[in-house]
């Protein structure tokens, strides 16, 4: 179906309440019954973490939005690029570091509160809602085995992230299904084609987060499969291009809330830890308008706030599924948001390896499936580490070359040339 654009943010406010709000709160630990409607946060700081992940997600995906066309749906995971990132950042020292802590939207924190920040949310997110809901996050590095990878950096990303760590050596001819497996593993076999092969000869190492996710509507909640009809969707707003779409209806109490911008509806899964919102622009609002608005200052989390109960309600939503492949997209994204040193030569990744390395690659992929009985839903988001100086065993000049004739102790240059075709007579 064209024209459906989803943000799939587990990391935002408007998808689990958290247990903790503001500095004062008294952070006590949950009962069990509270534990599995929240995610809880040790320290008050936590929570600002969260508003900070939200204003990152709703830059991501206006950034995202405005580089793909108009006609192409958009699914992405802000948590499965930043818990990527995280990892990456933990081998990250200098300006490198600071951008992506910048573009992760996570300025001004000590790592020891980013990483139990990331260690909290992987732990209460796949703890909450057990009976409803399944959910999945999951991390792994692998590497070449002659790559010198710090220990330190194993075992940050082993603690906080719970990663699995792996050497693979990458030419290998069955590396691809391997790390294909891992994928499918932990998304419930829905993204199985993350890496195609060859892999590039340069890389030196894979930084993978995968996560899933599955519920079901709250009860009374479900949309009766008997009330779901055949209708057009309008891909251009009111205009004469329509499509046919599979439309669910139902009558009920839901969480609401509007304003000149939008219109804004949630419906919950499970026991409510877990929900999913609408938003709507107004007729006379585009879309691209409204995602400006959503990225103003306090406006996402004023509408959340605002909602209200707006009973026996009629609601109509279209059944979708999507698959989307972000490709090579993020990196110019991301160096949209302030990451460009993290890409280049000058990339500082000390805290890795030795070996100088900078980002090659960042790709996401995304399923959705929102149907009568709830959603389902998985991404893969894939960081690629490339050298940026390698150290070669031998001198093989199988290749154009060039040679420089100087004075040592001046470094006066007397002859220089390039060999593009070596020939002897």
């Amino acid at each position: 179906m064209k024209n459906v654009k989803f943000i799939f943010l587990f990391a935002m406010a408007g998808l689990f309440t958290l247990s903790c709000t503001h500095d004062d709160c008294d952070c006590d630990e949950p009962t069990p019954q509270e534990s599995e409607t929240q995610v809880p946060l040790k320290i008050a700081s936590d929570s600002v973490l969260v508003a900070q992940g939200n204003a990152f997600a709703m830059k991501l995906f206006a950034v995202t939005n405005a580089q793909n066309p108009n006609d192409e749906n958009l699914v992405i995971s802000p948590l499965s690029l930043n818990m990527a990132l995280a990892m990456v950042w933990n081998g990250a020292g200098g300006d490198t570091k600071t951008a992506i802590q910048t573009a992760m939207g996570m300025d001004d924190y000590a790592p020891e509160s980013v990483n139990d920040y990331f260690k909290t949310l992987r732990e209460g997110l796949t703890a909450t809602d057990a009976e409803n809901t399944q959910l999945a996050l999951a991390n792994s590095i692998w590497y070449q085995p002659e790559f010198p990878v710090k220990q330190p950096f194993i075992d940050l990303n082993m603690q906080y992230y719970n990663a699995l760590v792996q050497q693979l050596d990458f030419s290998r001819a069955d590396a691809c299904d391997i790390l294909n497996a891992w994928c499918s593993d932990n998304t419930n076999g829905l993204i199985d084609d993350m890496f195609q092969p060859p892999i590039q000869e340069d890389v030196v190492m894979y930084l993978i987060n995968a996560l899933y996710f599955k519920s079901v509507w709250a009860d009374s909640l479900a949309f009766d499969p008997e009330k779901t009809f055949d209708t057009y969707f309008y891909p251009n707003g009111y205009q004469q291009e329509h499509i046919s779409v599979k439309m669910m209806h139902q009558t009920n109490d839901f969480q609401y809330f509007e304003d000149e911008t939008l219109q804004l509806l949630t419906i919950p899964y499970g026991n409510g830890a877990f929900t999913m919102s609408f938003l709507l622009p107004k007729a006379n609002v585009s879309f691209t308008e409204m995602l400006t608005a959503l990225n103003a200052p306090n406006y996402w989390n004023n509408c959340l706030n605002s909602r209200y109960l707006r009973e026996n309600y009629d609601v109509y939503i279209p059944k979708f599924k999507v698959r989307y492949d972000t490709g090579t997209k993020l990196i110019p994204i991301l160096t949209e948001l302030g990451m460009g040193v993290a890409f280049s030569s000058s990339a500082d990744f000390s805290g890795i390896s030795e070996v100088p390395t900078c980002i090659s690659q960042v790709q996401q992929k995304t399923y959705i499936d929102v149907n009568e009985q709830g959603t389902e839903a998985a991404a893969v988001t894939v960081i690629g580490m490339v050298t940026t100086s390698v150290a070669h065993p031998q001198f093989y000049a199988n290749r154009p070359f060039l040679f420089v004739i100087q004075e040592e102790s001046t470094d006066a240059v007397l002859f220089m040339g390039k060999i593009n075709k070596p020939a002897y007579e």
